[in-house]
């Protein structure tokens, strides 16, 4: 009786673990990165600083540096798309997608914008991946 029971659960097992492996092969987080064609941005996300004591004169004058600093990354082809969230007074302030080589440069880049060094704003920096050639619809 044992034996009529543990031989189809058996069969059973065997055929799950031959449908896992062909699953297993083909999905896409257990691919290696290249065989998807992935590349590796750098998602950042600015959140709300700690320091909003400038006058409003200096807040503005900050917020002109911290623009420019985002046309120029994004004019030297080191940032692919940014924008704002549309609730001000939420503590996420927008997002950056960087396309730099390493996670120290992507820091460096946010570290050196203007609101960064200013207080007004900081970035959690973090590794993203995304298919390559992939682009917004």
């Amino acid at each position: 009786m044992l034996k009529c029971i543990l031989w189809p659960l058996m069969m059973l097992a065997a055929g799950l673990s031959t449908l896992s492996a062909a699953e297993t092969a083909s999905s896409p987080a257990t691919q290696p990165v290249s065989a998807h064609h992935m590349k590796q941005y750098f998602f950042v996300l600015l959140r709300r600083g700690p320091d909003h004591s400038q006058s409003k004169a200096e807040a503005e004058k900050i917020q002109e540096q911290h623009m420019a600093h985002i046309r120029a990354t994004a004019e030297s082809g080191q940032l692919q798309i940014a924008g704002p969230f549309d609730d001000e007074d939420a503590d996420w302030r927008g997002i950056l997608i960087y396309d730099v080589k390493t996670l120290d440069e992507a820091k460096a880049l946010c570290a050196a914008d203007p609101a960064v060094k200013a207080g007004r704003l900081v970035c959690d920096v973090r590794g993203w991946w995304a298919q390559q050639g992939a682009t917004l619809k």
